[in-house]
């Protein structure tokens, strides 16, 4: 936001300029009315400018837009003839050219700074909230309320060694401001300082140990242009904002600063006496040589969807300043104003055009689009995933992809291991959310555990979304894998209607519910055990496909369910998969007889050490013959009937031939042949 002055903006446009008038041709050209008040014989009005458009932050720009658009002279800076000459500069000045746009300087000798400041100057600056200092410091002020350029003075004679540097900080320094106000800066922020002494936070504020006062006789002008995103840094850090790190901030014309400094040093010396020294510092390190753009007239007339003519572009952008030069029949070569420091390409330019041109002069037309339609596997695959787990019972939760830093630690996660990660923010929403989350079961835990403490217990959630690792093979450094993860714990079936008693979620629920998630995609999959840490000891599985490892399950450890708030609360075993989505590859699902024979189930109670996985056995049988077909697990018991180290799992067996009829001695060979090998290899044997 800027406020102007009428009265001082009158002085560019003319005194019958109405205030009535300026609002209505600022808001067509897209500067928004925040409001006015009047103030003795004036009116302070404060318009919005956006951060592209710094040269808006002066009256000389309001008056360029306001001249141009009723299609009269634009005013400009006058150009000095004074030529810069460092060599005879009466101080050494070192800059850094990587932070420094330009640094100009010119010494004012035999000035009166305890001359009154002209009623002029101090009235308007104070109608723009800025108190009087001295006459020096209130041109200063004036120059770059009016030309947009902030200006700096420092007294000659307090400057002992005779040199100033322009360059980032070292080192910790703490500094005293013109206000009196003890500041910490830090290494990287840009100061002016003479030895080790600062003298300036470059495009904030001054320091005291140079400040110009009423009985300075002897000065240093400086005009400057300084790194933008370093004064918005230090600014936004140091909590001090000014009229001139405000301007630094948005960007300042570094062709015009020469010519400003002259301006006001001229303004010093009509006011205060003394005169200007001939030698002048100016350093332009990064000096723009390319100030023209070509604008090719088909593609503006594209994008903005009019017919212009060349003649209908050139005068628009003239009018503004723009100068025109014909490159070839379509293309037009133009000249950007230095002051516009927002044109930076050809859409800029095209974008200026329809401003002049004017909005309310382009018919709005609905472009015709063509499109084709590309299909997302990852947003198909999570939709069947939400219908089917929905469906199974489970209710969807969302949550942050961030997770405690120390979670890894809290779930025995060690480097190197397939869910390690270590992505830290640099600016985390909270201490808790700092570590983009490489599992999401801290996630689904704590959504569990908040669900049990308001009274939603027995229930299973799932949550669709992405977890993050190291991966030098990404351009970024970091790998995102679309995620799907459930967990339950508690009750699956409550008590009544029939059921005599609460039935519980168990392992077998976890395993039935991958079945049919996988059974709906139409792709088989296979479990291999491993050892994840935070589950219990042999009941981590990897989820294996087409021999990839696209997941795991497991029941969560106690260990870990304790570091978890409000984890007392859930007093049954707690269940969890999780499995990427990338690594389901849905298959057309047909119908399909594999044998016109018909096939014979059979119920095998084996007798079986605790310790012995079933998978192994199920592998013995469908080995011991091409016409096994299927082995299922269907129950498993124990009572005291049997040792402590064993218990009876009741196995289901699908025999089919795809040749002939089968026949009970066929059925009985082949069982003996798998019975012997389990005998002989884990000490099973067949319940009588």
């Amino acid at each position: 936001m800027f406020k102007f002055s009428l009265k001082w903006l009158r002085d560019y446009c003319g005194k019958d300029i109405s205030f009535d008038e300026i609002i209505k041709k600022l808001r067509i050209q897209g500067f928004e009315f925040q409001g006015s008040q009047e103030i003795n014989d004036d009116v302070l009005t404060a318009i919005e400018v956006k951060a592209n458009r710094p040269d808006m932050l002066s009256h000389i720009g309001i008056a360029r837009e306001i001249r141009a658009f009723d299609g009269l002279s634009i005013p400009s800076i006058t150009k000095t003839a004074i030529k810069p000459n460092n060599d005879l500069f009466p101080l050494k000045i070192k800059v850094n050219g990587d932070i420094c746009k330009r640094f100009s300087a010119v010494k004012l000798s035999g000035i009166d700074a305890s001359i009154k400041t002209p009623q002029y100057i101090s009235e308007r600056l104070e109608i723009m909230g800025i108190n009087s200092v001295n006459a020096v410091v209130d041109i200063c002020n004036y120059v770059m309320l009016d030309l947009g350029q902030p200006m700096h003075c420092y007294d000659f004679d307090k400057l002992i060694k005779k040199e100033l540097i322009i360059d980032k900080l070292k080192e910790n320094r703490t500094v005293i401001t013109f206000s009196g106000e003890e500041v910490k800066l830090n290494p990287g922020d840009i100061v002016i300082s003479e030895g080790d002494e600062i003298k300036c936070i470059a495009g904030i504020i001054g320091t005291d140990s140079a400040s110009v006062l009423t009985k300075t006789e002897n000065l240093i002008l400086e005009s400057a242009v300084f790194d933008e995103v370093s004064i918005r840094l230090t600014s936004r850090r140091l909590k001090i904002s000014t009229p001139s790190s405000f301007r630094f901030e948005r960007g300042v014309d570094s062709r015009a600063s020469f010519d400003i400094l002259f301006k006001c040093a001229e303004m010093i010396v009509d006011v205060c006496g003394g005169k200007i020294e001939e030698s002048a510092f100016d350093v332009y390190p990064s000096k723009e040589e390319n100030e023209f753009l070509n604008l090719n007239i088909k593609h503006n007339n594209s994008l903005l969807g009019v017919e212009l003519s060349e003649k209908q572009i050139i005068d628009c952008l003239e009018k503004y300043s723009f100068n025109c030069f014909k490159e070839s029949e379509d293309i037009l070569k133009v000249k950007i104003p230095s002051y516009r420091l927002d044109i930076k390409q050809e859409v800029d330019l095209i974008e200026e055009v329809a401003r002049i041109y004017g909005y309310d002069n382009i018919e709005p037309i609905m472009p015709t689009i063509k499109t084709q339609y590309n299909k997302n596997d990852i947003w198909e695959k999570s939709e069947t995933l939400r219908k089917t787990l929905i469906g199974l019972g489970f209710h969807e939760t969302i949550n942050y992809s961030f997770i405690p830093q120390d979670s890894m630690d809290l779930f025995k996660i060690n480097p190197g291991e397939s869910l390690y990660s270590d992505i830290i923010l640099q600016n985390p929403i909270a201490g808790a959310y700092s570590l983009m989350r490489p599992t999401m079961v801290y996630s689904l835990l704590n959504c569990l555990a908040y669900n049990y403490s308001i009274g939603n217990s027995n229930i299973g959630i799932f949550e669709l979304g992405k977890v993050y690792f190291r991966n030098s093979d990404f351009e970024t450094g970091c790998e995102e894998k679309d995620t799907c993860a459930f967990i339950m714990s508690g009750i699956r079936i409550p008590r009544g209607f029939g059921c005599d008693k609460d039935i519980k979620y168990t392992y077998y629920d976890m395993l039935n519910i991958l079945k049919v998630i996988f059974d709906e995609f139409g792709q088989e999959f296979e479990l291999k055990e491993n050892t994840i840490k935070f589950c219990k000891d042999g009941s981590s599985y990897d989820i294996i496909t087409n021999k990839n490892r696209i997941g795991f399950i497991g029941e969560i450890d106690t260990s870990v369910l304790k570091k978890i708030n409000n984890v007392k609360l859930i007093k049954d075993k707690v269940f969890y998969c999780e499995f990427y989505l990338k690594g389901i590859s849905e298959k057309i699902k047909k119908i399909k007889f594999e044998s016109k024979y018909p096939p014979i189930k059979r119920l095998y109670n084996l007798i079986q050490k605790k310790d012995i996985k079933s998978c192994k056995v199920v592998d013995i049988i469908k080995s011991s013959d091409e016409i096994v077909r299927d082995v299922t697990v269907r129950d498993i018991y124990s009572d005291k009937s049997f040792p402590e180290d064993e218990h009876a799992v009741l196995y289901e067996v699908n025999y089919c031939s795809k040749h002939f009829t089968l026949t009970s001695a066929k059925i009985e060979q082949i069982e003996d042949t798998f019975l012997k090998e389990l005998s002989d290899k884990y000490n099973v044997s067949l319940k009588c």
